[in-house]
């Protein structure tokens, strides 16, 4: 009887929408060494925790993992598909990152013991590019991430657009 109840919970839970606030938590849960609800100095470069957190929603709503192709691929979307009024370190992110990991493909370097060549770089962040012009409409830069926890995942994406990846639900 306790394997009947079992199954019928986890088949009522999997019917219910995963908001956003449960997705983020798998996708914390999924990389317990990041950080989380403090800003993030790198080098000179002080990036508020809101901006992070952001970031992270990102992941979470395009469905994008933290594995290096997708990462590259959300940096592309993030590119096109966020409004133009963002911090500057936005575009650095964008264009920095994908110029760096070009850089060093271009040079036979390899990420965690996977080398991708110039031209799979440039395609896995054109990937994304195309998504984020294909949004429906521009995602606020600046959203108070506050206001969309509690929404689940796919009304969300369907508002934007936003077609997922299938990684944090």
């Amino acid at each position: 009887m306790d394997a009947i109840a079992n199954i019928n919970l986890a088949t009522s839970q999997s019917s219910q929408p995963v908001t956003l606030r449960q997705g983020l938590e798998h996708y914390y849960q999924a990389n317990p060494d990041f950080v989380r609800d403090q800003d993030l100095r790198v080098g000179i470069m002080l990036i508020p925790w809101c901006d992070m957190q952001r970031h992270d929603i990102m992941h979470v709503v395009t469905g994008y993992s933290t594995a290096l192709e997708q990462e590259l691929q959300l940096i592309g979307f993030l590119l096109t598909s966020l409004t133009w009024k963002r911090p500057w370190y936005y575009y650095a992110q964008s264009f920095v990152v994908f110029l760096e990991l070009l850089w060093q493909s271009m040079q036979g370097k390899a990420w965690g013991g996977i080398y991708h060549n110039p031209v799979q770089v440039c395609r896995l962040y054109l990937k994304g590019v195309k998504q984020g012009l294909a949004v429906q409409k521009k995602i606020d830069a600046a959203i108070d991430p506050k206001t969309v926890l509690d929404r689940d995942l796919e009304s969300l994406r369907s508002d934007y657009g936003i077609q997922n990846a299938g990684a944090w639900d």
